[in-house]
């Protein structure tokens, strides 16, 4: 079964697109929740969400490992979580800072499937951060 991600809406369309061109499955929360009821869904509910549906999460907002309740969907939903280190890239940066690190991302979930929180470096690198 191929891998499958769950983007927040942080990470914008156009790198999910980037992410799409090159075969990655990205769904977008307004795939999954609709346009308009997206744009309330906490992150919690959609780390959970992702979980339910055995996908891994991507986001900008390295800091979600710090809120309790978020830590705690990825953990009791078994998500691995992968978030830029640096949430202030542009576009082409953020697309190709999970482009090139790719074949490790999906290396770490075929590995690990109790779930954690990953930090994706602007290199391409992957850093684990938390793991339950």
């Amino acid at each position: 079964m191929p891998l499958e991600f769950l983007a927040d809406r942080n990470i914008g369309r156009r790198v999910v697109t980037a992410l799409r061109e090159v075969g990655e499955l990205v769904h977008t929360l307004a795939d999954v929740f609709g346009e308009q009821p997206s744009q309330q869904v906490e992150d919690d509910s959609w780390i959970a969400y992702a979980g339910s549906h055995g996908w891994a999460a991507l986001t900008k907002d390295k800091r979600i490992r710090h809120v309790t309740s978020e830590r705690d969907a990825v953990a009791e939903h078994h998500v691995s979580l992968f978030a830029l280190s640096n949430g202030n890239l542009g576009f082409s940066e953020m697309a190709g800072a999970f482009l090139v690190a790719m074949p490790q991302i999906h290396r770490i979930c075929s590995e690990n499937h109790a779930g954690g929180i990953w930090v994706v470096h602007r290199d391409g690198r992957v850093e684990l951060l938390w793991r339950p």
